[in-house]
């Protein structure tokens, strides 16, 4: 390494450290360790503090890990706080109560947000935190929670406003203040993938459902921009799938809008999976501006949402340390993969069409000889035979299944 590379580094990382105060630095000579990290977001090396047994990070294949433990981070976002009709933390207790394990806030004021913290703490559910300030003053006020999972370097990341260079500087002095925690950026283009290494988890969002029929499948699409950019940098990829309605924004182009059906939301949330997310983050259970939205305003919606947490606490062995082999079905309209684990093997069928009943084959993994439904009253009827798996798949089912020996 020559003298001015040397240099070049030096100058890189008192920067970073300096403008996460001083503690961070005494905290980062302290640990006597150092990473380096290449990054798209810029042509210049970033140097962070690297803490030997952080609480939260991300594993190689983008699993987030909790306490050394694999973690299938399934919530929403409450994304309002400003209003007085807003209670978070009764929005908390009710998502807590349908099994969610995962939230994504917004902080307003510093101790209203601790109680809310402590809240989410004695429910179980870790917190994904944005600010509504510095977020440098977020992470050092609350970093030693335990309910905090990371912070929010930006939303809709990709609109136009930052640049990839900024935001992996933003993600350089949050690790360097807080080397436990994982940062989290959410963007909705397929220019997601620039801001991939900018950040441990990176988010894309998916809300297709305004009116009619609409392009269900463009949820798969995405997440795959989203994985394929991530997976280069072994980062998580989480997905935001819609549940909301559109006509809330309160525009003329929108005014015909529609909330997307449970039907819908599962099979959104199934194609996300098998896409490659490692997380499901809805959005959203509530927010206010515009005309507000309150998801249990929505009964049917959010009866059919709780659904899906036993499905997915059940699969979720599979889904984090499986291995996954998607399958190119030559079907319109048709997506499906199988997961391997310890010699148990599990198959996911998706049809995106809202008309067109689909006759599906797929090739299975030698010696599996039958196919066993995995939820009772969910869409099944496939059939093993001479080591494929047959049947038909109506408009926007998602099949899902045991495979045995």
């Amino acid at each position: 390494m020559n003298k001015t590379m040397k240099d070049r580094r030096i100058l890189v990382l008192i920067i970073c450290l300096f403008s996460a105060f001083l503690i961070s630095v005494a905290f980062a000579f302290k640990s006597g360790k150092f990473f380096y990290s290449f990054s798209s977001c810029s042509a210049a090396e970033v140097i962070t503090a690297a803490q030997e047994n952080p609480r939260f990070y991300i594993r190689a294949d983008g699993t987030t890990m909790v306490d050394g433990k694999p973690f299938f981070p399934f919530g929403f976002y409450q994304a309002s706080w400003k209003s007085a009709e807003d209670n978070p933390i009764d929005h908390i207790r009710e998502i807590a109560a349908g099994g969610f394990n995962i939230v994504h806030a917004s902080a307003i004021k510093l101790d209203k947000y601790e109680k809310f913290l402590d809240e989410a703490n004695r429910l179980g559910v870790y917190v994904i935190s944005r600010p509504d300030f510095s977020i440098l003053t977020l992470v050092n006020a609350f970093k030693h929670k335990p309910a905090v999972l990371g912070w929010n370097l930006a939303d809709d990341v990709d609109n136009g406003k930052r640049t990839p260079e900024q935001v992996l500087k933003s993600h350089a002095q949050v690790k360097a203040a807080d080397p436990n925690h994982v940062t989290y950026v959410t963007g909705y283009t397929n220019q997601i993938g620039s801001f991939a290494n900018c950040c441990d988890i990176l988010a894309i969002q998916t809300y297709p459902v305004r009116e009619g029929k609409p392009d269900l499948g463009s949820t798969y699409s995405m997440v795959s921009i989203a994985h394929n950019a991530a997976v280069k940098y072994n980062k998580a990829v989480y997905v935001n799938v819609q549940a909301f309605d559109w006509a809330t924004a309160k525009l003329d182009k929108y005014k015909n809008a529609r909330p997307p059906t449970a039907e819908e939301v599962r099979n959104m949330t199934y194609q996300a999976i098998l896409a490659g997310a490692k997380g499901i983050i809805y959005y959203s259970y509530h927010y206010r501006g515009y005309g507000g939205w309150h998801l249990p305003d929505n009964p049917e919606l959010w009866e059919g949402m709780k659904s899906l947490v036993p499905e997915i606490k059940q699969l979720s062995p599979m889904l984090l340390d499986g291995s996954l082999t998607k399958i190119n079905t030559r079907t319109r309209d048709i997506f499906a993969g199988i997961w391997e684990l310890k010699g148990q093997a599990l198959a996911a069928v998706i049809n995106t069409s809202y008309d067109r009943p689909q006759e599906v084959t797929i090739a299975l993994p030698a010696g599996l000889q039958s196919a066993q439904p995995m939820f009772p009253n969910r869409p099944a009827g496939m059939f093993v035979k001479d080591g494929k798996l047959f049947g038909l798949i109506k408009p926007l089912e998602v099949h899902i299944y045991k495979l045995e020996k």
